[in-house]
């Protein structure tokens, strides 16, 4: 079982190309100026069966898997198991969103399932007073990390993407995507 605070199958602004967006639920962290506040509380998460999901992002059109949160590393070993599911059905890249560093979660076992199947790496705790407005990263202190070749094609293709933000209407309610600058673009679908 995984909990998560919000999906949506269609994102442009969060990788390369047509992306499923995955946010799970739980974060002890509580940055300032964090996007995502109502993700912290792990109670507050909808669960949802692995395998189930795996399929709605398998026939989702995207080609690509964006997790964020909340922490995923919370969800670690969940996140490995649909991850891998997803990649059964369909080849499709993955990209993880963490508060930690690449050197603490290489030295935690309980994180190895999910850095095994995440192919870039964006970590590090967002610092407000650090947001330089750049994409790929909310803060200047993060980085985007290659943890293979296919991330490495990724982290290529996206570096050359500006700083953007969707915004999703799904009756009364509203999901805004992507990371916050006033200074670049904002598209609607």
């Amino acid at each position: 079982m995984l909990y998560y605070h919000m999906k949506e199958p269609a994102v442009r602004v969060l990788g390369p190309g047509l992306r499923y967006c995955l946010w799970v639920q739980g974060c002890a962290r509580r940055c300032p100026g964090c996007v995502a506040r109502e993700a912290w509380d792990m109670r507050a998460g909808k669960p949802i069966e692995e395998e189930a999901l795996s399929w709605e992002i398998a026939l989702s059109g995207a080609e690509g898997l964006t997790v964020s949160g909340g922490e995923p590393f919370l969800q670690a070993e969940a996140l490995a198991r649909l991850i891998r599911s997803v990649r059964q059905k369909k080849d499709m890249d993955v990209i993880v969103y963490t508060g930690n560093t690449y050197e603490a979660l290489a030295a935690d076992p309980a994180a190895a399932p999910l850095l095994r199947q995440t192919d870039l790496l964006i970590d590090g705790e967002y610092i407000r007073e650090l947001d330089d407005g750049k994409g790929l990263r909310g803060s200047s202190n993060q980085h985007a990390i290659p943890l293979n070749a296919r991330g490495e094609a990724l982290l290529a293709l996206w570096a050359r993407q500006a700083r953007c933000r969707e915004v999703f209407r799904h009756g009364a309610e509203v999901h805004e995507v992507g990371l916050p600058s006033d200074a670049h673009s904002q598209t609607e679908s």
